[in-house]
């Protein structure tokens, strides 16, 4: 196991859930606020292992980003849903 998963106690103990990121078919958004220092090394593990991810840090947010930078996290999320429609019409485009 990575040893980004095994610093904070609330982490993954469920070593199958990491050895699974690479299997991940479907677009992955990984948020991460940039004062969560626990789970920024977890982040950019999961944002590597899992194929195509995007990661982004929220700046002045702990673990509870969407609480602590509500209009941040939102605004992320737009963005990577807007990416995938723009794919999506790219694709029926060809």
């Amino acid at each position: 196991m990575h040893p980004a998963w095994r610093a904070p106690r609330a982490t993954q103990r469920d070593a199958r859930v990491i050895e699974l990121l690479p299997d991940i078919k479907v677009p992955s958004l990984i948020v991460v606020g940039a004062d969560d220092t626990p789970f920024l090394a977890a982040s950019d593990y999961m944002a590597a292992k899992i194929p195509a991810a995007q990661k982004v840090v929220i700046p002045a947010a702990g673990h509870a980003v969407n609480i602590d930078q509500p209009q941040a996290f939102i605004d992320a999320v737009l963005r990577f849903l807007d990416g995938l429609d723009a794919r999506t019409a790219q694709k029926a485009a060809s």
